[in-house]
């Protein structure tokens, strides 16, 4: 990445860059593009893609029906109650 690139990305990010900011900015840039493209090299012959590195399956347990406590101790924690229902603020006019 060249001075010339980084003026550009700055341009697209809409980042103002001094010039210290560019001084320190391109050689870590560099280093960070350098990285990377030394993934190119690790073996993945065999390997399926995959979109996540973590088991995203998801954990369910099973649903079983149970019973309610009462409402009156369902309804000791709201704010502001009225005839067994939660009352809110009023958000459309």
């Amino acid at each position: 990445m060249d001075v010339q690139q980084l003026e550009k990305l700055a341009l697209l990010s809409r980042l103002a860059l001094t010039d210290d900011d560019r001084r320190d900015l391109l050689p870590a840039l560099n280093a960070i593009v350098q990285w990377a493209d030394g993934l190119h090299q690790a073996p993945t012959e065999g390997i399926a893609p995959m979109a996540h590195p973590h088991d995203l399956s998801l954990r369910l347990r099973e649903d079983q029906a149970a019973a309610l406590p009462p409402r009156d101790q369902l309804m000791a924690n709201a704010p502001q109650s009225a005839q067994g229902l939660f009352v809110v603020p009023r958000v459309v006019e």
